[in-house]
């Protein structure tokens, strides 16, 4: 379990693990969607003390940047890819090569703007725990996507995660229960939630490229999260 969540870090954050190949690492490759929920916890904790500062503007950028560049950067980059990929008005092929290329667009700029917006007022508003929930189930979402899509191409990292482990889903939500222990009903919202927007993802994917790429399983973990924070905010008004 311990080398699986060492390769998974690897895999979906900036955290500078090494890990020695070995005849195992495609078999683990196919297990690590096990553990994108307990992933979760990390970036969700540091959201959580910055919530707590959250009174002081500088200490809730810092945190805000700490969680965005360990583990948020690399899947905002994704859904970032995916807006201009997806909002381009073109074929499969292309819109494929304009994810591919990186390069941002002005559709990446305006709504990857509103996101961050969006995300750092949420700090004055939620609870410190509601960033914990938000952060697990957003890397939940990509364990179902995983399990209920198909690889858009066959390189890239979406294609080296398929097939995903059939009992991934089944472990990632057992990673989750703790949060019953604090409020059942965020609990089961966010659950929805990231079931609902993965399931979304994958009908808008698969019909603008056939399929989802790496780059579309982290869209779905920050739109899960902001989705999760929106709503949990819609709830204190």
């Amino acid at each position: 379990m311990i080398k699986d969540l060492l390769v998974t870090l690897s895999f979906i954050s900036r955290i500078p693990i090494t890990y020695r190949y070995s005849k195992d690492f495609d078999l683990r490759v196919k297990r690590i969607s096990c553990y994108f929920t307990l992933v979760g916890y990390f970036p969700g904790l540091i959201y959580f003390f910055t919530t707590v500062l959250s009174k002081n503007m500088a200490l809730r950028t810092l945190g805000i940047a700490v969680g965005f560049y360990l583990f948020d950067l690399f899947h905002f980059d994704g859904l970032l890819d995916m807006l201009d990929g997806f909002l381009n008005q073109s074929d499969k092929d292309r819109r494929l090569e304009i994810m591919a290329k990186g390069n941002v667009g002005p559709f990446a700029v305006f709504y990857g703007t509103l996101y961050v917006i969006a995300f750092y007022n949420t700090f004055s508003i939620l609870d410190p725990i509601d960033f914990v929930y938000a952060s697990v189930f957003a890397r939940y979402s990509m364990t179902i996507l995983l399990k209920i899509s198909k690889p858009a191409k066959s390189t890239g990292l979406g294609a080296i995660l398929f097939p995903p482990c059939k009992l991934c889903p089944l472990i990632g939500i057992l990673f989750s229960t703790p949060f019953l222990f604090f409020s059942w009903l965020k609990y089961l919202i966010s659950l929805f939630i990231c079931l609902l927007t993965a399931f979304l993802v994958k009908l808008v994917s698969e019909r603008k490229i056939d399929g989802v790429t790496g780059d579309v399983m982290g869209a779905a973990a920050m739109l899960t999260q902001l989705f999760i924070l929106l709503f949990m905010v819609g709830m204190r008004l």
